[in-house]
């Protein structure tokens, strides 16, 4: 398909410009909206649900979607200059030379017999995605878009099949961004600022996850039920919307995926329900290349010489007089991947390191849509199998009360033994040692990656040798290792690259085990032993800290004991903690005092990990270690001087902004050894933590009944990005109440629950 081109301006862009995208058949959708804004799509085929998809998308959140294009197109600086520390720049350099690879239109082209090979459904949705964001745009107006963010901008364009793949192809997260954007020989002059791009890592910091699989023995009716509880950024390109896709007597899945997709990455059907965890596996590895003397551009293969290639890129670049200078770059690749450069892998005139990634393919979309329809856990785990397309762990359960969890993805086949043999250098065996990153010798064909023809792409590991466990009692998943999903089952004998065994476990992971055992004795207050849909939800919004409840009493004896001697102004933070509920509820009064204490370093254990007891230790504050009390002091006086009260309240101390509405969240930081995470920044005097930057965002509880499944959910941060949307702040204080939005699963739930509909379609013709 030919790209569009651009358009000068949105104000005055002809809507006729935004023509769909080719298909042999029309699109028709139904949108139904109910509560909170949440839509239900009926379509008579998959093209039609990802038509109704991507104009709900639009409607929603697209000045999301605009800029996200914008992204892997690689035009930020052309629109928006520069960027905070060149790092627009540098976003551009890296998808553009993605895009010079000709990666995406390679694997479009392919065998459509191949895995990597999208087949002709999923391009069918694809199109018909964009063709709805298309349909959004004319139906409005670039001009009128209800989103000042993007309302007239220059960067709205009509949109291509090509735009939606790119997206796939770049990733949600590139890992590396920067270090492949100025990676260069020494003696480059730099062309951005020294030390550019953001501050922070372009991989947002605290993705991660809680899931629960409930299997018929650990369920009150015998019947599965699960947890769905991600922790992602509230901003930016990894929200969550909330979907729901039925083709009447074919298909029925609800759920919520990442926002600018057709895809539903988490949700249920009638008969098999799932979620996704952060996976501690790495999914990347590095190369260390030899150089060759005589030309730093030019490393050592198998004893010759072999010289790197070079990627022109050009890029535009807006001045601060809204002009456009040119700006060049010439970035490097080996025959593993880019070259990358950081403070722990420079490029020198011996070495230089080289980025592979797990292959590069498009079958994420065909694994889904099959996944929507699987029968049982063990279809899921086939089908996931088949494609390894996931990028997560998945926890699932089905409705005969069989809990599944397997880290079924595209896994470097990197074994310990390779890593010994090929991980040479000093800087290899550290980064093995600390981060558990493979850095292989590349100077040697024997230290390439292994393959298996069992696995869906050369390079990876076949499915058989990943970690999977069906149970029928539970899986439960936090973001550590495969090791501990279920105490009763330890996973053992992996290689390290999909995570550690045997070492201690976080506390929120062992505070989500302890929450299992209490639910099923039924010592957690929260009626009959076992679980159910409404007691599961109890156990997440009983907003426990683990890390307090081993800890409190211990330190508040301590706390006293330096009131009364050296530290007087300890006395209010000791009474404060004294009184606390051990909670992170809206009304608990000392969580904040505690939560500084840990940031602080805090919570250091007397009683050593012992791997035959890794659910309870290690333990004992050890209030004999000066560390304890120093971050004590520092926390009590970091509060005093905030103006900040020992007795405040979190509601007080904790929200997030819509307009000018401060809304109260509940929940906490993870290392505390809190299920619920929230994690908050922008720690201001008299406010307390006044942004979330992620934590619980899509969270999402289902039980299989005799009569089908129930299930109820809430986006934290509400459906739509726009600030002036009705859909903004709804859920958001949904949550904050600790409410929960029902489902609507069935067709006629989603009509007794209607507030709007909308019937949309077109025409389009043969590619």
């Amino acid at each position: 398909m030919k790209h569009l081109g651009w358009v000068a301006g949105a104000a005055a862009m002809a809507l006729s410009a935004l023509a769909p995208p080719a298909l042999a058949a029309g699109y028709k959708a139904e949108i139904r909206r109910t509560a909170f804004g949440a839509p239900h799509i009926q379509a008579r085929d998959m093209a039609g649900l990802a038509y109704g998809a991507g104009y709900a998308s639009g409607e929603d959140n697209f000045c999301d979607f605009a800029e996200r294009v914008m992204t892997v197109d690689g035009t930020r600086s052309r629109f928006l200059g520069p960027g905070e520390r060149d790092a627009n720049i540098l976003s551009d350099l890296y998808h553009r030379r993605l895009i010079a690879t000709g990666v995406t239109e390679a694997l479009l082209a392919g065998d459509p017999r191949s895995l990597d090979t999208p087949t002709a459904e999923a391009r069918a949705v694809a199109r018909g995605f964009i063709a709805g964001i298309n349909r959004y745009v004319r139906d409005v107006g670039a001009a009128a878009l209800p989103d000042a963010r993007c309302r007239g901008a220059a960067w709205i364009r009509p949109y291509t099949e090509m735009d939606y793949w790119r997206a796939t192809t770049a990733g949600q997260i590139p890992m590396m961004l920067n270090a492949v954007a100025t990676a260069a020989p020494p003696g480059t002059p730099d062309i951005v600022a020294p030390h550019a791009g953001p501050e922070k890592s372009p991989v947002p910091e605290g993705q991660g996850s809680n899931a629960y699989a409930l299997g018929r023995e650990v369920t009150r009716t015998g019947r599965g039920v699960l947890l769905g509880n991600p922790h992602y950024p509230w901003d930016g390109i990894n929200r969550f919307t909330r979907m729901h896709f039925i083709i009447p007597g074919k298909l029925n899945f609800v759920g919520a995926g990442l926002m600018n997709s057709p895809t539903i990455g988490i949700g249920h059907n009638d008969r098999v329900a799932w979620t996704h965890t952060v996976s501690t596996a790495r999914r990347f590895g590095l190369f260390e290349l030899t150089l060759d003397p005589a030309d730093p551009a030019a490393y050592i293969f198998e004893g010759r010489s072999t010289p790197m290639v070079r990627r022109e890129i050009t890029l535009e670049v807006k001045t601060e007089d809204g002009s456009l200078k040119t700006l060049k770059r010439t970035l490097y690749e080996s025959r593993h991947g880019p070259i990358v450069e950081a403070p722990i892998t420079p490029w020198t005139a011996r070495t230089a390191f080289a980025l592979r990634e797990a292959p590069v393919n498009l079958r994420g979309l065909d694994q889904y849509m099959r996944m929507w329809r699987a029968r049982s856990v063990r279809d899921l785990a086939a089908i996931m199998s088949k494609h390894q397309s996931a990028g997560f762990n998945t926890t699932a359960v089905d409705a005969g009360g069989e809990a599944f969890f397997g880290d079924i993805g595209a896994i470097p086949y990197v074994t310990d033994a390779k890593v010994e043999a090929c991980g040479v250098s000093a800087a290899a065996k550290l980064a093995w040692r600390e981060q558990r990153m493979p850095v292989l010798d590349g100077s040697r064909a024997a230290c390439d990656w292994d393959s298996d023809p069992a696995a869906a792409t050369p390079g990876i590991y076949p499915p058989s040798m990943l970690p999977q466990l069906f149970r029928t009692d539970y899986a439960s998943q936090s973001n550590d290792s495969h090791w501990l999903t279920n105490p009763n089952q330890p996973l053992t004998g992996y290689g390290r690259i999909f995570g550690d065994e045997a070492t201690a476990r976080s506390l929120r992971t062992r505070l989500g085990l302890k929450q299992i055992e209490d639910r099923v004795a039924g010592r957690d207050g929260f009626g009959a032993a076992k679980f159910d849909l409404e007691s599961v939800k109890q156990v997440l919004f009983a907003n426990r800290n683990l890390g307090a409840e081993m800890t409190r009493d211990d330190l508040v004896a301590l706390c006293r004991r330096a009131a009364s001697g050296p530290h007087p102004e300890l006395a209010e933070a000791c009474g404060a903690l004294a009184a606390w509920d051990l909670k992170v509820n809206l009304d608990s009064r000392g969580a904040h005092i505690f939560r500084l204490f840990a940031e602080k370093g805090g919570i250091r254990f007397k009683v050593a990990f012992d791997p035959k007891d890794p659910v309870n230790t290690p333990n004992t504050l050890d209030v004999d270690d000066p560390k304890v009390l120093e971050a004590l002091v520092a926390s009590v006086k970091q509060l005093k001087d905030l103006g900040i009260p020992m007795t405040a309240t979190l509601a007080e101390v904790q929200t997030e902004p819509r307009g000018a509405d401060r809304i109260p969240i509940h929940g906490g930081p993870g290392p505390e050894g809190i299920f619920n995470v929230i994690t908050p920044v922008d720690l201001k005097p008299g406010l307390g933590w006044t942004k979330i930057r992620h934590g619980s965002s899509w969270i999402m509880a289902v039980e299989f009944t005799p009569k089908g499944p129930v299930s109820h959910g809430v986006l934290t941060y509400s459906q739509s990005a726009n600030p002036t949307s009705p859909n903004a702040a709804d859920q958001t204080r949904l949550y904050s109440a600790k409410g929960w939005d029902d489902l609507r699963f069935t067709p006629a739930a989603v009509k007794a629950g209607t507030v709007s509909v909308k019937v949309i379609s077109e025409s389009a013709s043969p590619p």
